[in-house]
């Protein structure tokens, strides 16, 4: 049997990916930067604080853990991640950059290092944190596997383009193309990798749009706690139609077309936009639909599951993902989700939600408009979203992961274990 050990120095869904092999009883540790523990410095700290600042970070730091996960195997290393954290809150992109980058480097190093010393055969991390930690455990034998959550980043490049070429120049101007230096680390990364495994088909076609072979990498969609995230307990069936977009609110994500799809709906009343996440945009573009957006800038991730059910239909008509795990939350509350190809998620157009072609303004406004105006088939999707979100339990995903890893022939006894 495998010894696996599986690093991340922020979260995203490692948590469920170190449980997959903790369960397999193959877990030999899972390295992450912050891992939430009150019984330990300096997480102590937060019971003196003032009962406001004190709820907040309690909800803040639970999503850097995970009651299932034994702390024994936890092991965290370093400070950069709380760097990293500190400066996006204030601002400070040049600072926050500079946190992710060189962070990414020294901790994968010291990953890499524990491999070694801990006669570890298996190594599964992620893309643009995994390099160092390669480039140590290879030559000695250890198996590595890159989880690639997002898209190739040379294709995102060749995208980011296209958009600076459609879109006027002052509409978002924080996404910047990767610099080649960078580029050259994740070819490498992808390079020393045994085999990569990814959310959805879009990540892949890009991985082989990038001259990766097909055979090295495997599709695993991710999973949804579908007992936290439920439908309202009442459905609200007339009185307009409550859109929500979920995430960074800006370019990379589609808002450029989001907005002039419903620059051509303000005819209807009742239609509105709320936006959970980080908004980008100028506000001059905001403006002309201004009455028609609701702005929620940061929420705790204990009051989404309470958003996704104040909702009637989630729109994400992104150009670049992984697999929007915000797609897979409001499947599970019940909404028809309303998203292109790009987003990697598991929405069958028609009969869940409606997959757009990415750019496509008039198909976009033609789906919201529809479920504007047949309340009985939005409802209809509605219960059919939730029943697709119930074939995707996290459980799902780790034994995925845990076959996978037992399938690559170099992984040690993995073959006949």
């Amino acid at each position: 049997m495998a010894r696996v050990a599986v690093f991340h120095p922020g979260t995203q869904h490692s948590h469920e990916t170190a449980l997959a092999f903790q369960r397999a009883g193959q877990l030999a540790w899972y390295a992450t930067e912050i891992f939430y523990d009150p019984d330990r410095f300096p997480y102590r700290l937060i019971a003196v604080l003032p009962p406001a600042l004190k709820e907040q970070a309690i909800a803040e730091f639970r999503r850097r853990h995970h009651p299932q996960l034994d702390p024994a195997l936890v092991r965290t290393l370093g400070v950069w991640e709380w760097i990293e954290r500190a400066s996006m809150r204030m601002g400070l992109r040049g600072v926050e950059h500079y946190a992710n980058e060189w962070g990414n480097r020294r901790f994968a190093a010291r990953v890499g290092a524990m491999a070694v010393r801990d006669g570890i055969d298996c190594l599964w991390g992620c893309d643009t944190s995994s390099l160092n930690a390669f480039r140590i455990a290879k030559p000695h034998g250890i198996c590595c596997v890159l989880e690639q959550t997002i898209g190739h980043p040379r294709v995102w490049n060749r995208i980011l383009t296209e958009e600076r070429e459609r879109t006027p120049a002052d509409f978002d101007r924080y996404p910047r193309p990767y610099p080649e230096a960078d580029l050259a680390r994740v070819d490498a990364e992808i390079a020393l990798a045994d085999h990569v495994a990814c959310g959805s088909a879009f990540v892949k076609s890009t991985m082989i749009d990038r001259g990766v072979a097909a055979e090295k990498v495997t599709v695993i969609p991710y999973g949804v706690g579908a007992a936290q995230f439920t439908p309202a307990a009442s459905v609200r069936a007339n009185g307009g139609l409550r859109l929500l977009f979920v995430g960074h609110f800006g370019l990379r994500k589609g808002a450029w077309y989001l907005l002039q799809a419903l620059a051509r709906l303000k005819h209807l009343p009742g239609v509105t936009l709320t936006i959970v996440g980080k908004q980008t945009v100028d506000a001059r573009y905001t403006a002309p639909i201004a009455s028609m957006l609701r702005p929620m800038s940061h929420v705790p991730r204990d009051r989404m599951p309470a958003i996704y059910q104040q909702a009637d239909v989630v729109v994400l008509p992104t150009l670049f993902e992984g697999s929007s795990v915000a797609t897979y939350e409001a499947l599970a509350a019940g909404m028809p989700v309303i998203t292109t190809p790009n987003a990697g998620s598991i929405v069958r157009d028609g009969v869940d939600g409606f997959i757009v072609p990415v750019r496509d303004v008039e198909a976009l406004t033609q789906r919201i408009e529809h479920l504007y105006g047949d309340v009985t088939f939005r409802l209809a999707m509605a219960a059919q979203a939730r029943t697709r979100a119930l074939e995707f339990p996290w459980e799902r995903y780790q034994q995925s992961a845990v076959r996978l890893v037992d399938g690559i022939g170099r992984v040690p006894e993995a073959a006949t274990a």
